[in-house]
């Protein structure tokens, strides 16, 4: 059962940001540009290597080509998935394939050859990744195109799932699972939204996934098929400086619990720090300044991990889509402690991935 409502208390807590909220960080560094002009660049994704942070990858779509695979400082390493068309990304940790466990990256793909959920085993050693996918493509909506993408996997259960989200605002769960060395997925569940959703991120930890409504604002769900799917809108377009369209979605894990959601705010090219915990309470405004990499505008997707990943980003790392980058758009890496430093926000490198 789907049941939409808004979050008791969230009209009382409507206002704008005020400067005392805002963070102006400027970016340390910056991926190459995408090779496709126009509006191609969309979502990044962090993957985080388990014995070298060093080492750890990028993951960035270009919805007009490929998924390409950065290293930390940036630098192009490889491009799989060519003209799939990837939309959305993310990172899905400790998936049983065979015998082994395995990290993942899931992926929307758009074109017509690929159209739907696409898998690829990330392989520790070699940092390279290999198409699993059964069947080439797993077919959502009955074959309709999908939009964004974010994977889950429950922490009470060990199950993994995938969220997919559509232009016409249907979110379609799967549940993923191994066959034959490959990843097949089972839809398990199905909810509606009144417009257009794209942006979603799952907690593994606290069981609840995260839906933006690009005119509305960001709903929050129980993430376990097996629950009631009573939704509170937590976040709306018009509050606390929340401008739509409600984009890219991303979270700061903290150690038990704590952290934060965060949210592109892309009509007014900010990002939106709400509480991970409780109620998610409003907490900061980033506003990217122009320094010697550009500021950052028209940002789709996002990313953030609080784990150390490089020298440069031994505090964790948010990494932000530029839809106006010249000559072609890229993706910007923000220090967190640029960011947390200013706004007296939570640094905890304590929590991992693997768990």
């Amino acid at each position: 059962m789907i049941i939409l409502c808004s979050a008791p208390g969230v009209e009382a807590a409507s206002r704008s940001a005020t400067a005392s909220d805002i963070i102006r960080p400027s970016a340390r560094l910056e991926t190459i540009p995408v090779p496709n002009r126009d509006d191609a660049a969309d979502d990044p994704a962090i993957w985080i290597h388990p014995l070298s942070p060093e080492l750890s990858l990028i993951l960035g779509t270009d919805k007009q080509g490929g998924l390409h695979i950065f290293n930390m400082d940036g630098s192009p390493r490889a491009m799989v998935g060519r003209e799939t068309k990837p939309n959305n990304v993310d990172v899905l940790y400790g998936f049983k394939l065979g015998e082994e466990k395995v990290d993942l990256a899931l992926a929307t793909t758009r074109a017509t050859q690929a159209r739907g959920l696409k898998i690829w085993a990330i392989d520790a050693k070699t940092r390279d990744l290999s198409d699993v996918t059964e069947g080439n493509v797993i077919a959502v909506f009955d074959g309709k195109e999908p939009y964004g993408c974010c994977g889950y996997r429950s922490e009470r259960t060990g199950k993994s799932f995938a969220f997919v989200t559509s232009k016409d605002g249907v979110v379609e769960q799967y549940e993923l699972h191994a066959e034959e060395g490959k990843v097949a997925a089972t839809r398990v569940g199905t909810f509606k939204f009144d417009s257009t959703v794209e942006g979603c991120v799952a907690d593994d930890e606290l069981g609840f996934v995260y839906v933006g409504e690009e005119k509305r604002g960001v709903w929050k769900f129980p993430a376990d098929p097996a629950r009631e799917r009573r939704g509170e809108l937590i976040a709306k377009v018009g509050q606390n400086g929340l401008t739509a369209d409600v984009e890219g979605l991303a979270l700061y894990y903290g150690q038990k619990g704590a952290g934060y959601l965060i949210v592109s705010s892309q009509g007014d090219n900010s990002f939106k720090i709400y509480e991970r915990a409780g109620r998610n309470r409003f907490v900061r405004t980033i506003a990217p300044r122009s320094g010697p990499l550009g500021d950052v505008q028209d940002t789709d997707g996002i990313a953030v991990t609080s784990q150390p990943t490089s020298q440069l980003f031994s505090k964790g790392l948010f990494i932000a889509q530029d839809g106006r980058n010249e000559p072609r758009q890229n993706f910007k890496l923000f220090a967190w402690e640029d960011i947390a430093g200013v706004g007296d926000l939570l640094i905890d490198t304590g929590w991992a991935p693997r768990r």
